[in-house]
């Protein structure tokens, strides 16, 4: 299998190309001018900018698949991502995904994978104790509209057109990137072992980016009846930073007792139908074996 992969270079994307790259398949990878490139993964890396037709395709060209992760946003940011530029943040986003995705269309590319986010249903969701796909979504930021958007097309993509393709929506990703500062709670990590106090907690919903891995693989690999014009709810704990933030600091040798979370998680998002699938998560190991990670990299320095 040859796969075409934008955001190999991010901190999710290069989860997924480790997992491709485990799997034997041949990955060819679009990154912008400078930005990080693994040394260690063995994908041809292709220069070019998300909506630049040309890089489109050299990136699809023989490709049996497309996934899509690239997110072009400010700094640090996803929602929110938008800053001061709106136009340019839609122009090439969605522009340039919707032609990206069209070109892999063109090309004889048989399924398409987009990585979307828990943003599609905003804090606005109503009443359901745990939000599955049947709850209707209801974006409110910038950021959670272009990915609905975007899930639109790629449902008119296997509507109409016949195309395997399909959405994910991951929440909060944790897991030890490469480079190693670009994880999340490594920062927090760091801080502890210098004896800083951790910021107030909160609590959020995570899954480990092997994990999310694995569900673009499922979705690449499932039969497209399975599969194809539908969104797929990526989701594994309930986490509170500031039992994170604890547990960091009792394998650090240091004592945290931080107040309770700041705020309710109301209605946290559930994953029935990737499970019905095959998904298995890491769940409490996976993350208690990625804090020793950080803990140890946080005192190494890395």
């Amino acid at each position: 299998m040859k796969v075409a992969l934008t955001g190999a270079s991010g901190y999710v994307g290069g989860f997924v190309a480790r997992r491709l790259l485990a799997q034997g398949v041949e990955v060819r990878a679009l990154a912008r001018q400078g930005s990080y490139r693994a040394p260690e993964l063995p994908v041809q890396w292709l220069v070019g900018d998300l909506g630049d037709a040309e890089a489109a395709r050299r990136l699809l060209a023989d490709a049996d698949a497309l996934v899509h992760c690239a997110y072009d946003h400010v700094p640090g940011r996803y929602r929110g991502g938008e800053g001061k530029h709106r136009q340019r943040f839609w122009r090439t986003n969605l522009l340039g995904s919707i032609g990206l995705m069209e070109a892999a269309r063109g090309a004889g590319v048989g399924r398409v994978v987009l990585l979307s986010s828990r943003a599609v249903y905003g804090r606005r969701t109503a009443s359901a104790p745990a939000v599955d796909e049947s709850v209707h979504p209801l974006p409110d930021t910038y950021y959670g509209a272009l990915k609905l958007a975007l899930e639109a097309h790629v449902g008119a993509l296997a509507d109409v057109d016949g195309l395997c393709a399909a959405s994910l929506r991951p929440t909060g990703v944790y897991g030890v990137g490469a480079p190693v500062a670009r994880s999340k709670w490594f920062d927090l990590a760091v801080a502890l072992a210098e004896g800083k106090a951790p910021p107030a907690p909160r609590r959020c919903t995570e899954v480990h980016g092997r994990d999310v891995a694995d569900a673009v693989w499922l979705l690449l690999t499932r039969p497209p009846a399975q599969v194809a014009g539908r969104a797929f709810n990526c989701t594994d704990l309930v986490v509170d930073t500031g039992e994170v933030a604890a547990r960091l600091g009792s394998l650090l040798g240091r004592t945290v007792a931080p107040p309770p979370a700041t705020n309710t998680l109301r209605h946290p998002m559930c994953a029935a139908a990737l499970r019905r699938l095959g998904w298995q998560p890491g769940g409490e190991a996976l993350l208690a074996a990625t804090l020793e990670e950080l803990a140890d990299a946080a005192v190494c320095g890395r």
